[in-house]
């Protein structure tokens, strides 16, 4: 069980991170994404508006993650 949790937290982690990155320095590639994802799912409009504090909360996020992962 702990070993799917490591690769669980780090699978994540890296995704978090990604995104984190993806929001605060290439907001354009977001808004592509977006429309794809807005095409198959939802709207996300709100995420986009406030992409510095999503972008933040992600990297965050992803820091949780990979320390999970390490505690495993």
């Amino acid at each position: 069980m702990g070993n799917i949790l490591f690769w669980l937290f780090w699978f994540f982690g890296f995704f978090f991170i990604v995104f984190s990155f993806l929001f605060l320095f290439a907001p354009h590639l977001v808004i592509i994404i977006s429309e794809w994802g807005n095409r198959l799912i939802l709207t996300d409009h709100d995420a986009v508006l406030h992409r510095k504090w999503v972008g933040i909360f992600l990297g965050i996020l992803s820091v949780v993650m990979f320390i999970l992962a390490l505690s495993y």
